[in-house]
């Protein structure tokens, strides 16, 4: 892997696992916590030998980083920024591709540099302990952010956001600015977490709560779930999470009755984070 990597991320494992806890990141929490039921004996101690603790207390890790390194005013996160988003771009009516358009900052987005420490992991007994966790880490987050309906950039919507309308300016299709019970949020923020707590917001932040009610798919089906290619598993999401976008303009008033409506694609995006994350784990680390 390339050593950028490494030198721009290294500094970063000072911080502790409470620190971990308290910055937030709840949704990627419950995807490490479901996944983690789901690890081979093998994989869930090798993860832990080299974490030091359970998965789901790095599954932020990713997010902490750059707000880390800023507010120490030590640089090297930036080409990390991309890292987060799935980039795609359209093909026929409803078809996508895995774009070949590089991120802003010249070093590609999720989906290659997801690819990239998978392999790695593959060969996690002829890497040092640090970059072993190094890898770990990303892997945890990466799979996560990959299935969030707000990570895939659809290049088709550049030319659309990237212009004023009704005289104001609108950042990009997962950033616009909207209304949630009347308070101002963007739609990133609507499907980055809360689509799935306000499901059932009487279990609060329980994570056994949730995994209780989310994770009841048979062994068969979720065998299923797990077929194919990261670059397949990528196209699926952005072809099953299009249609939010067609419902999303600037402005628009939203409530819980909308992420109800959508609690399918929620439930459904957020059972293939965390069976997906096992899986690969589990090919990693056996």
């Amino acid at each position: 892997m390339k050593k950028l990597l490494f030198g721009a991320l290294l500094l970063a494992t000072v911080l502790s696992t409470q620190q971990a806890m308290a910055w937030g990141g709840w949704a990627h929490k419950l995807v490490a916590y479901i996944a983690e039921t789901h690890l081979t004996p093998e994989a869930k101690a090798t993860a832990e030998k080299y974490l030091g603790s359970s998965i789901v207390d790095h599954a932020v890790w990713m997010d902490q980083v750059p707000v880390w390194r800023k507010k120490n005013r030590i640089p090297g996160w930036e080409q990390t920024s991309w890292w987060h988003m799935c980039t795609v771009d359209k093909v026929g009516k409803k078809g996508y591709k895995v774009s070949d358009k590089r991120a802003r900052n010249g070093d590609g987005d999720l989906y290659p540099n997801l690819v990239k420490c998978v392999e790695n992991l593959k060969n996690y007994r002829n890497l040092t302990d640090s970059a072993v966790v190094i890898n770990l880490k990303c892997v945890l987050h990466m799979v996560g952010d990959m299935h969030c309906p707000s990570h895939i950039y659809y290049t088709e919507f550049e030319d659309c956001f990237a212009r004023r309308i009704n005289g104001k300016y609108h950042r990009r299709h997962d950033q616009m600015q909207i209304y949630y019970e009347g308070k101002k949020t963007t739609s990133h923020k609507v499907w980055d977490g809360m689509s799935i707590r306000e499901i059932w917001p009487e279990y609060g932040t329980d994570l056994e709560l949730f995994r209780y009610a989310l994770d009841t798919m048979s062994p068969k089906k979720r065998e299923k779930m797990c077929r194919g290619t990261i670059e397949e598993w990528v196209l699926q999401n952005a072809k099953d999470v299009r249609y939010i976008y067609d419902e999303i303009t600037p402005g628009v008033e939203l409530n819980r009755d909308y992420l109800l409506k959508n609690q399918k694609l929620s439930k459904t995006q957020c059972l293939r984070s965390a069976y997906r994350l096992a899986h690969i784990l589990n090919e990693c680390f056996k």
